[in-house]
């Protein structure tokens, strides 16, 4: 294992570029929507598109250090649930059903990674990374359901909701990424998972972090 170790996928002093694209599969900590007298959901990990380049520069025969920046769409989603309002004394005739709950938030992320080629391409990495917010939103759809005398539900037409929260969120995002990567043919195969180290959210008595994580399919262009 040790003489492998020495064979790194490129000679030492070598600067490569490479462009990945993939998936970022996000979730946020402590994230919980509450309703009705006493029930909730937690947010649950969405997929979205992240991509962009990162160079590497070869320092030894096994170790090379990376700097990136990519474009990472974010945040959660929530399963559907039915919204009844809590009424003292008195018959519940409305309730809302909630659906396709999104938490979007969009960032440049910046990783700086030390790469340990541990066999010929395949490289364990673990560093730092900041992430810048672009953006950040949430979306839902309302159902209003009628609840008749006879037991029987009559369902209203559909609405969109959606609003901005980049007010509210921080706009500067902290990370220890760790992962594992395999080359063959120039063509990498990434994985990583991102430890959020920063609240995101700027509202008192909220304790949110990002938790995702990414893959992505790069090539080594030189």
């Amino acid at each position: 294992m040790a003489a492998l170790g020495l064979h790194a996928q490129q000679p030492a002093g070598k600067f490569s570029l490479i462009p990945r694209a993939g998936l970022s599969i996000a979730n946020l900590t402590n994230n919980e929507i509450l309703y009705g007298l006493d029930s909730k959901v937690s947010s649950r990990y969405n997929a979205r598109f992240a991509g962009g380049l990162e160079g590497e520069y070869q320092m030894l025969p096994a170790t090379s250090l990376s700097l990136g920046v990519y474009y990472a769409q974010m945040g959660c989603r929530f399963p559907d649930f039915v919204d009844t309002p809590v009424v003292d004394f008195a018959p519940v005739t409305q309730s809302s059903g909630m659906s396709h709950l999104r938490q979007k938030m969009d960032y440049v992320q910046v990783p700086l990674l030390v790469n340990q080629y541990i066999l010929p391409g395949l490289a364990v990495k673990a560093g730092v990374q900041l992430g810048f917010l672009t953006s950040a939103e949430f979306s839902y759809d309302e159902t209003l359901i009628t609840h008749k005398k006879d037991g029987t539900d009559e369902y209203g037409e559909k609405k969109h909701h959606d609003g901005d929260l980049k007010e509210v969120t921080n706009k500067v995002d902290v990370s220890i990424p760790i992962g594992v990567s395999y080359e063959y043919e120039r063509v990498i195969l990434d994985f990583r998972y991102h430890i959020g180290l920063k609240n995101i959210s700027k509202i008192e008595g909220i304790k949110e972090k990002n938790k995702f994580f990414t893959f992505t399919v790069g090539y080594r262009l030189f």
